[in-house]
């Protein structure tokens, strides 16, 4: 018998404050991926789910004494070195983590931290301790700015110096955020990456992915190997927190890599991007599910719902990044990720 929506959320709450209600996370309830460095890493574990905690306290700001604990905890998740020691590890790079490029992580410790400020007036610490060394929401956020402003790409690149679409979302994200926190202007410089999005990674072809999801090292020009389904709608999702319109519109015509089934609804990806870590039906599905209820289509979100929420009960696989973004579909109303972001309403 299929659960109810209502019963889906229960577990799904469930399951994430027992990941995160102690001093330090559980890490035995974490999903284990072969590589850091790749797209079921633990960092997405924390920085996602914690888009349903921020939501819900735009909603609710009764709860943050409910909320702030968790919110803690994840914070100090992202600097375990489980989640950013990849750089060295994987990748043989010497630097700082949050040094130069690896945008995957320090764009997203961005956010999260820049949403943090936002809720509750200021950061989880004072400064962002590293590795034996600090900066700060401001100092990070104005590094990443100077490189996107110096790139040959105009966006920051992860590995091997290519700039990769899903997370210079983050970075158009982050611009936004800080601007509105401290007075800056760095969104002046988000329309340049969308030049590149646009006449360079943008595919142009009636149906599969919309973009090549990452450009060429220290180039503009887009690796057209590069390009999966499972890339596409995660960064749709996150770019509707700044460009919604222009979203909406690349949803429309991504529609044929939605399956329909009956009562359900799916994203399909190939199998290697399930052999490589790098997306699943169920994770794109879940994309999917949270873009179709930011953009107010219900109908849509309803069949992508019902192809994840009898999963929810026993757990994904993929947990706790899949239940995360199960709740924050549920949680989200037309544009509540936008309104997070731009401070909107």
């Amino acid at each position: 018998m299929s659960v109810s929506p209502n019963e889906a959320v229960a577990a799904a709450t469930q399951r994430l404050d027992a990941c995160y209600a102690g001093p330090e996370c559980d890490w035995d309830r974490f999903f284990r991926p072969r590589r850091e460095m790749a797209n079921f890493a633990t960092r997405y574990h924390l920085v996602y789910p914690a888009l349903a905690y921020f939501i819900t306290l735009k909603e609710r700001s009764e709860l943050a004494d409910t909320v702030r604990p968790k919110l803690d905890t994840m914070y100090r998740g992202l600097l375990d070195e489980r989640v950013w020691s990849y750089w060295h590890r994987e990748l043989d790079e010497t630097t700082w983590p949050l040094q130069e490029r690896n945008l995957t992580y320090a764009g997203r410790l961005a956010t999260f931290v820049g949403l943090y400020i936002d809720a509750f007036g200021e950061p989880p610490v004072d400064t962002i301790d590293l590795e034996g060394r600090s900066t700060t929401y401001r100092g990070l956020s104005e590094s990443l700015h100077r490189q996107m402003t110096e790139s040959p790409s105009c966006g920051v690149s992860c590995y091997h110096h290519q700039s990769m679409v899903m997370c210079n979302a983050h970075m158009l994200i982050n611009n936004v955020l800080h601007d509105r926190l401290f007075g800056t202007s760095y969104a002046s410089a988000n329309e340049a990456w969308m030049r590149t999005l646009n006449d360079h990674l943008a595919r142009n072809e009636p149906d599969g992915p919309l973009f090549y999801y990452g450009t060429k090292s220290n180039e503009v020009a887009p690796e057209e190997k590069k390009k999966s389904v499972g890339a596409d709608i995660w960064a749709l999702f996150l770019m509707s927190g700044v460009i919604p319109d222009r979203v909406s519109d690349w949803f429309e015509r991504w529609q044929s890599n939605i399956t329909y089934a009956d009562d359900r609804a799916y994203v399909e990806v190939t199998p290697k991007d399930l052999e490589i870590e790098f997306s699943s039906v169920p994770l794109a599905t879940a994309w999917a599910f949270c873009l179709a209820k930011e953009l107010g289509q219900n109908e849509r979100a309803e069949l992508l719902r019902n192809s994840l929420k009898d999963q929810v009960v026993t757990g994904f696989e993929l947990d706790p990044l899949l239940s995360g973004l199960y709740l924050l579909g549920e949680k989200l109303r037309p544009g509540a990720f936008y309104r997070l972001v731009s401070g909107a309403g």
